[in-house]
């Protein structure tokens, strides 16, 4: 009876240990000549991410008619889950990216390690029993946020920066 009732209590326990694994893209990276590769790891109310990801980044994003920008980094997310898997959800996130600005006129171009963090909201949708689509919206903190200057020409750098986008994702 003793091993009944410790097999049941034990499968209870399990039964409420809701781990999830899940890879990530963001196809708007991809439609910046970027990519984007994200790969999570969930349990209870809780999911960690961490992803690779770069993209040429429009005039109409960085607001810069003279300059093109693009950057590749990596970071990582720590997400707390409201509905366990699906919903809402608030977390933290932190990255590192190697952006290079080249001036239009010159060719001219340099780069800069840029490291940011800060909080993120979203929602994650079940689309399908495997098939996910997580709207969310992070606010970054720049670490490195000076003006970039080439051939006397300015690139404005901002200490926040807003990045709001669409996952979509496949839970196994």
């Amino acid at each position: 009876m003793k091993i009944h009732m410790l097999f049941f209590s034990t499968s209870m326990l399990l039964s409420h240990q809701a781990m999830a694994f899940d890879v990530e893209v963001d196809p708007f990276a991809y439609a910046l000549s970027g990519h984007s590769v994200h790969f999570g790891f969930g349990e209870n109310n809780f999911r960690f991410d961490i992803g690779l990801f770069g993209a040429d980044i429009p005039e109409a994003f960085h607001g810069n008619e003279n300059y093109e920008q693009e950057f590749t980094g990596y970071g990582v997310k720590l997400d707390y889950l409201f509905g366990r898997y699906e919903g809402l959800f608030v977390g933290i996130e932190a990255q590192t990216s190697e952006y290079k600005y080249t001036l239009k006129s010159t060719k001219e171009n340099t780069t800069r390690t840029q490291t940011s963090f800060g909080p993120r909201i979203g929602y994650r949708i079940m689309y399908s029993k495997n098939m996910t689509i997580t709207p969310w919206l992070g606010i970054d903190f720049n670490l490195e946020h000076d003006d970039i200057v080439l051939s006397g020409e300015k690139f404005e750098s901002s200490t926040v920066s807003l990045f709001p986008t669409v996952h979509l994702g496949w839970k196994f």
